[in-house]
């Protein structure tokens, strides 16, 4: 087996930089499940269910808001570790979003649905959109506003074209599973430790290879060729690169069937993002991410209901929004060692239209719109900013190597889920696709690793082979009632970050540290 990345660094969006003593993503990365979604299942599948170790914090994000005082303060509200203060959470947004006892109730009733839905009743869901199923529940526009972005925060896409059942399903499993986190050593953690288990298997691997073109003949495939002229010969072949790239680039488009080649040219890609990484010199942040919606005037839980499709409005136009949309995971609360002592690292970023959207808006604004927010949210940035990186949208686009840059190849609209999603078979004989453009489902890394495996079950089948004992798991199987409530009772752990320690030479970077089971 030969694994063939055309960049330098492993692991696409999940790949790292080192710059300053900063360990850097060159995405913007949270695990909505960490260890206890397909991430951990690949492992567990290959008996290291431990070669990764994901981090949480005591509140693992904070919604940020413009203050209702005016003096341009923010309200922050911590959305915890532990599930038994989620309630407290909830009603405090709920105070700040001004909530009549109906609309509370209305928010409550659909939240219990969401938890409680079997999966059938998720699938139902799966051709109908974000939008429609929160207008079940509420007429208020701000709150069904608010609602919709709580159910279509993953899937970069306005809640309009996001299915309704990935986002029930993608809810369901984060809360019940209770382990959005981030890994020891920065995202890059994830790949390496797939490689490293890969080619203790025997697998070959090779970096700044990119494959030009998929050897195709008889309708078989016979291997692929690289940019330097190589060819490598295999039976079987799996590009992890888009549909679209794949039909229309990689392989010849006349020796594919021409409802194959069309339906390449149709899939639709999700939006995708313009990113900040700020170096500082002293922590600023204590959560372990930051986000929210807000501008001069507006803010998404306050607004008039208008705001997402404002923005969404503006982004097609290639402006950038008046209302500034943005996550802000910070890697450094959850392992210190990714900078230097006493530093801090904010990796920001906002939605942004893929790259055949002119910009009418240029970088710079981009970037200048991005930091005023930052401003608010972490006042003395730029007294403490040692530097800041920006990844365009074209950049990005050219680093994954997928048409226009998505962040998600083929996205999670109705017609792109469930039965309607393309499958990792080809219509070429040992050709298949993996990764976030077929099969799998969930919250982008995740939905990746999941049509991985599910794209190896689907070979190793093919193949005639018999599957290993390990992989005779139900991978969309809702986690245990019992197990769920066991998390509840007892948390999942955390690593605990002070700052203003952190700030003082020669101070420890963390407080605590504890380890639990990630069953």
């Amino acid at each position: 087996m030969t694994l063939l990345e055309k960049n330098r660094y492993l692991g696409g969006s999940c790949a790292g930089y080192q710059k300053q003593g900063f360990q850097i993503d060159f995405g913007t990365h949270m695990f909505s499940r960490g260890p206890r979604g397909p991430l951990g299942e690949v492992l567990r599948r290959t008996g290291s269910p431990r070669a990764i170790e994901f981090r949480r914090t005591k509140n693992i994000a904070e919604f940020c808001c413009p203050d209702r005082s005016g003096n341009g303060g923010l309200t922050k509200i911590p959305l915890p570790n532990e599930i038994y203060r989620m309630p407290a959470m909830a009603l405090r947004l709920a105070h700040y979003m001004h909530l009549n006892l109906a609309q509370l109730s209305q928010a409550a009733k659909m939240l219990t649905a969401v938890m409680t839905m079997d999966d059938d009743e998720v699938a139902s869901w799966n051709h109908r959109t974000v939008d429609e199923f929160v207008a079940q529940y509420t007429a208020s526009p701000r709150v069904r506003e608010a609602l919709c972005c709580i159910l279509g925060l993953y899937f970069v896409l306005p809640p309009w074209e996001t299915s309704a059942g990935e986002g029930i399903y993608c809810f369901q499993r984060m809360f019940r599973d209770n382990w959005l986190s981030y890994p020891a050593g920065g995202a890059k953690a994830i790949p390496t430790a797939y490689c490293r288990l890969a080619e203790a298997r025997g697998a070959e691997i090779r970096t700044g290879a990119g494959v030009k073109r998929i050897l195709i003949a008889d309708g078989a495939v016979r291997g692929v060729e690289t940019y330097d002229g190589t060819q490598i010969h295999a039976d079987t072949v799996i590009s992890t690169s888009s549909m679209r790239t794949t039909a229309l680039r990689l392989c010849d488009p006349a020796q594919l069937p021409d409802a194959y080649v069309q339906r390449a040219r149709e899939i639709r890609g999700s939006q995708i993002a313009v990113q900040l990484k700020i170096a500082l010199s002293k922590p600023l942040v204590d959560a372990g991410c930051v986000l929210g919606a807000f501008g001069d005037n507006a803010d998404v839980f306050t607004s008039r209901g208008d705001t997402i499709r404002e923005v969404f409005d503006q982004l097609v136009h290639g402006r950038v929004p008046d209302v500034i949309p943005f996550y802000c995971p910070v890697p450094t609360n959850f392992d210190p060692s990714l900078a230097p002592p006493g530093h801090q690292l904010l990796t920001m970023c906002t939605l942004a239209p893929t790259t055949d959207v002119e910009l009418s808006s240029s970088p710079t604004e981009w970037k200048e719109a991005m930091l005023d927010t930052m401003r608010k949210i972490a006042p003395g940035l730029d007294e403490h900013v040692l530097f800041i990186d920006c990844t365009t949208t074209s950049w990005m686009a050219h680093w994954i190597g997928k048409e226009y840059g998505p962040a998600i190849s083929t996205a999670q609209t109705p017609d792109q889920v469930g039965a309607m999603r393309p499958t990792v078979v080809t219509p070429i004989t040992g050709l298949y696709l993996a990764g976030d453009g077929a099969g799998g489902r969930g919250v982008g890394t995740e939905l990746a690793a999941d049509s991985a495996m599910e794209c190896a079950e689907q070979v190793v089948a093919d193949l005639g082979r018999t599957i290993p004992s390990t992989w005779r798991t139900h991978r969309h199987k809702q986690p245990d009632t019992l197990r769920s409530l066991r998390r509840i009772v007892r948390p999942s752990p955390t690593v605990t970050t002070t700052p203003c320690l952190r700030a003082l030479p020669g101070a420890p970077a963390t407080r605590s540290k504890e380890r639990g089971d990630v069953a």
